[in-house]
Formats: structure tokens, C-alpha cells, sequence
């Protein structure tokens, strides 16, 4: 391959971009929304001349015109995730499922480092697979955190520790159905061998049964079963038949986060880590920011910061990680398809006050009363919301869980996140 256009120009196509240059390939950039010099949006109709391949960013959509004018062409399209996978001269370790990605990733990435092993945590996380190959960040273990964006093309990755956390529907605006969604998860496992490893979530029957799309070794994790070397019972966390840790010891909450603990401490073992170790980082982790965050208790009200939650799963995920509390809950952005009568159909009785505010914010609405749940408004912004729920009585725990993305207000959810925290912090005032 001679001349590839990178489709995408934001932080992993620049580092995309760079990669291939610096391998004496010649490079054609091009992006709809930036304006830069070199860019090839103001010649489209010649963007793909002379082209051999296309290494697409994970925000391009299927639809673009030119991905299906290069699949009518038959011109070899690649994700900068492979770009970068094959550049890296470490163990690969890929962590994708529909939420607790990036804290995983994190955990992984931690528990190796304070076992003295050379880790490094890099893809959808924030920093892209490529740039650390151009940088020649050389460790020992690659930590990747995947998407269903980044997955979607590659053909000639092999995975060491492939890892599916769980599977819910999301992205719904990309894909054309739940079975698009999964198969793209699934492309994780190409090219694995006996040699390698599978771990999956025992909990789930989809990814139960997604070791029938690997000849990777399978590992299960549960976190309601006794399978495999970590497994929790009786208020403990147990490491082949010998009780580890209590669970009270370990700093993150709920159920959700104890899963992806068994999920880093399983992917520890494998790359030689022990139980002095395993202890270390039950121990000392702490969840990363904007994921079922706490912010802080005023008059007796706690506030919870879990911006990251950008679909209807992880939203149901934080209302469980807070139970036995009175809920006031704060839903709505910019929309992904999904459908929410179900949500209010089966929604926790902890949960006695909902906030929709955002551009999917009457969809919620009208999705609540259809389902005969009343307790819901609509507010203009963040902050009109934060303060409804601030004076209702009945409420003792605020969770902003927006079950949407943020792309109708805010840059990321990070910034959304943090407006949150800075809306709260503004009551103490």
C-alpha cells in the first residue's frame, strides 16, 4: 500500500496520518467538519484518485460517501486501531463491551503498573493506538480499550487477551440493528488462536455464547456464580478456593465495578501477577472520574456525578450501584435511537423523581407517560434541573446519568461531566 487517505482528522487520524507518513507512505487527509490546509473536502470529487486504501477514524459513519464510493471500488478501508495494534511490538490486551470500558482499561493498566510489569493504556480511552506506536512507547503490555466504531474494520489484528464485558443495545443511530452492533463487537476475536485467550461475562447469554466466536482459550467472570479462580461469595472476594479480601475493603462500588475488578484481576493472573499483588489493587483503585462519581452531600442530599453513562444500560447500572437510596434522577442529550418506554416500564422504585433535559429530552417525556410513569418534567438546561431536584423533600440522592451522549450541549461527556460538578458546587455558594 502506496497511498492511503485518512478519513477523519481529529486525534486519531492526525496520529493515523503521522504513522503512515513516517513508513514513507503517501498520505491524502480529509474531514467534513475541519478546516486546514492540505484538506481534501474541497476536491471530494477527486479524493479517492489514485488511492490503494482508506484508514477511517472511528467517527465516520458507514454512509459517508466516500466509504461507499471506496466499497463500490474495492479499495481496502482500515480503522487506525489496526494501524496502530500492528505498529506496537507488545502484548495486546482488548477490552471492549457496551459499558465499563474505560474503567477496566484503567484497572488493567494500574494493577500491572503497582506489579512492577511495563503496561500502557491507550485507544478509545483518549490516547490514540497510533500515536503511541509513533511515539515508540515501548511496553511490555498493550492495554486497548475497543469500540464498536474502532472494531468495525479490521481484518489483520490478533488479539493475546481479548475481553467482552457485556453487550447492551447502544448506537443504535449507526447500525442498522442490535445483530450489526454485536457483530462488530465480535470482530475482536479475529484471527485469535488456541494460543490466546477469551474473557467473557458469564452473567450475560450473549456473551456467555460468544465463545463459540473465538478458538481462543475461554474465561469466564461472574459475579452471581462460583466460576473460575476469582469469584465472589459470602462478602468476599475468593481467589482459588482461598478467600482473598472481603468485599468491604475493596474501594469501588456497586456490582458493575466488582465485575470489572474480577475482569483485571483474571487478566493480572494471566500475564503472571500474584495474589500480594491482586491485593494492591483491590485495595487502592478508585473508579476514574464521571462514572457514578460522588460529588458531594449538601443538606443531606448526595449528588452523583455519571456523565460517562451515554446509554440506557448504564444508566440502569448506576440507579443499582445507589439502591436503598431516594432517587431523583437526571436523564437526556443528544439521542441515540434507543427506546425508553421499557426503561420506565421497569424502572427501580428507588427512583421517585426524573429531570429530561437535553434535545432527546420530550422523547423521554413522552416515552414515561406512555408508560404510565408521571414522575417526570422537562427543564430547559442542566442547572434548572439540578435545582428542581434540590428542592424536592422527597429526595436524599441526585444522579445525573444522562443515558444519551453529549453531543447536543457539550464537547465530550467529560465537559458535560464537569459542568455537572461545577452546577453543585454552586449550591454550596
Amino acid at each position: 500500500m502506496e497511498n492511503v487517505l485518512v478519513l477523519g482528522m481529529k486525534t486519531s487520524g492526525n496520529s493515523a496520518s503521522a504513522l503512515l507518513k513516517s513508513r514513507g507512505i503517501k498520505v491524502k487527509c480529509y474531514d467534513d467538519n475541519i478546516n486546514f490546509d492540505g484538506n481534501w473536502k474541497n476536491k471530494k470529487d477527486k479524493a479517492l484518485d489514485g488511492i490503494d486504501g482508506i484508514c477511517i477514524s472511528p467517527g465516520i459513519p458507514n454512509n459517508h460517501e466516500l466509504i461507499v464510493e471506496a466499497k463500490n471500488k474495492g479499495i481496502e478501508i482500515f480503522s487506525e486501531l489496526e494501524l496502530g495494534v500492528n505498529a506496537l511490538n507488545s502484548k495486546i490486551v482488548m477490552i471492549t463491551g457496551t459499558n465499563g470500558k474505560t474503567t477496566t482499561v484503567d484497572m488493567v493498566e494500574r494493577g500491572l503498573l503497582l506489579a512492577g510489569k511495563s503496561a500502557k493504556a491507550m485507544g478509545n480511552i483518549g490516547y490514540p493506538v497510533s500515536q503511541v506506536a509513533l511515539d515508540k512507547t515501548n511496553s511490555e503490555y498493550a492495554i486497548v480499550e475497543a469500540s464498536s466504531f474502532q472494531l468495525e474494520y479490521v481484518k489483520n489484528i490478533r488479539v493475546d487477551i481479548a475481553v467482552v464485558l457485556n453487550l447492551a443495545p447502544d448506537h443504535i443511530d449507526r447500525y442498522s440493528g442490535y445483530i450489526e452492533y454485536i457483530n462488530a463487537k465480535k470482530r475482536i476475536f479475529i484471527n485469535q488462536t488456541q494460543d490466546d485467550y477469551a474473557i467473557l461475562n458469564y452473567d450475560l447469554k450473549q456473551t456467555r455464547e460468544l465463545a463459540n466466536s473465538t478458538r481462543a482459550k475461554p474465561i469466564f467472570v461472574s459475579t452471581n456464580s462460583i466460576i473460575g479462580d476469582f469469584y465472589i461469595t459470602q462478602g468476599a472476594i475468593y481467589f482459588k478456593k482461598e478467600k482473598l479480601v472481603n468485599i468491604k475493603e475493596c474501594r469501588v462500588k456497586g456490582e458493575h465495578n466488582r465485575f470489572n475488578m474480577l475482569v483485571a484481576l483474571n487478566i493480572m493472573k494471566l500475564l503472571g501477577c500474584g495474589p500480594q499483588h491482586f491485593l494492591t489493587l483491590i485495595r487502592e483503585y478508585k473508579t476514574l472520574p464521571h462514572r457514578v462519581e460522588y460529588i458531594s452531600t449538601i443538606n443531606q442530599k448526595r449528588f452523583y456525578n455519571d456523565s460517562k453513562g451515554t446509554n440506557i444500560a448504564a444508566c440502569i447500572v448506576a440507579i443499582n450501584s445507589l439502591s436503598s437510596s431516594k432517587i431523583g434522577l437526571i436523564m437526556g442529550g443528544s439521542d441515540k435511537k434507543e427506546d425508553f418506554c421499557e426503561f420506565f416500564d421497569e424502572l427501580s422504585p428507588d427512583v421517585k423523581y426524573v429531570i429530561a433535559t437535553g434535545s432527546n429530552d420530550v422523547k423521554i417525556y413522552g416515552h414515561a407517560m406512555k408508560v404510565g410513569f408521571q414522575n417526570i418534567e422537562i427543564k430547559p438546561n442542566l442547572e434548572s434541573a439540578v435545582k428542581r431536584l434540590y428542592e424536592l423533600k422527597e429526595i436524599d440522592t441526585i444522579l445525573f446519568s444522562p443515558a444519551s451522549a453529549s453531543f447536543d450541549r457539550y464537547a465530550s461527556y467529560h465537559e458535560r461531566g464537569e459542568k455537572f460538578k461545577e452546577i453543585v458546587y454552586g449550591l454550596k455558594a
